[in-house]
């Protein structure tokens, strides 16, 4: 959002709110990253990142990194799919390069984060349950990141918790005409 639409709306928000330039400019503030964290353009849908209690690792990421269930999910638009999980997971894949998505029989056994189970094989959870698996072709790349050892890696398949498995499945799956 640029510099003039930003004040233009913080002065719409102080005529209808009464706050003060610096509390409006905030709230503007907070909304626009919100909604470009979500993806919250018409026709979307977010489909949140399922956790559970992480202890000490969990608190950490939600309390001092930004991260964790607030941020981390998927939108489906009509012509990507917008992953955001983990503080540094980011990877936009187009919709005609999913392959398949189906609910996964990958035990996690504890595992919780980002982890490249297989080379390619990406593992992108915060619980054990609600285990959905895409398979990717042509494969996206992750950028270089500290979660990818700094390397461009190659993705072919991407297993996530989600809250909402089958809403997601069900959003993914291609329309019959």
């Amino acid at each position: 959002m640029s510099h003039d639409k930003i004040k233009a709306a913080v002065r719409q928000r102080m005529t209808q709110t009464g706050e003060s330039y610096t509390a409006a400019r905030r709230a503007v503030l907070r909304e626009h990253h919100s909604a470009g964290d979500r993806g919250a353009a018409a026709g979307s849908a977010w489909f949140p990142i399922s956790y559970r209690d992480g202890g000490f690792g969990g608190w950490l990421d939600r309390r001092h990194f930004g991260r964790g269930p607030a941020r981390a999910g998927v939108t489906v638009n009509a012509d990507r799919l917008r992953i955001r999980a983990l503080g540094d997971f980011r990877l936009d894949v187009p919709r005609a390069a999913v392959r398949s998505v189906a609910r996964s029989e990958f035990r996690a056994r504890g595992w919780r984060g980002m982890h490249e189970v297989r080379r390619g094989h990406w593992l992108v959870n915060g619980a054990d349950s609600g285990l959905v698996e895409l398979v990717l072709d042509p494969p996206p790349r992750l950028e270089r990141t500290l979660g990818t050892g700094f390397l461009k890696r190659r993705v072919n398949s991407v297993t996530l918790s989600l809250v909402d498995p089958d809403g997601f499945i069900a959003a993914v799956q291609p329309r019959q005409p």
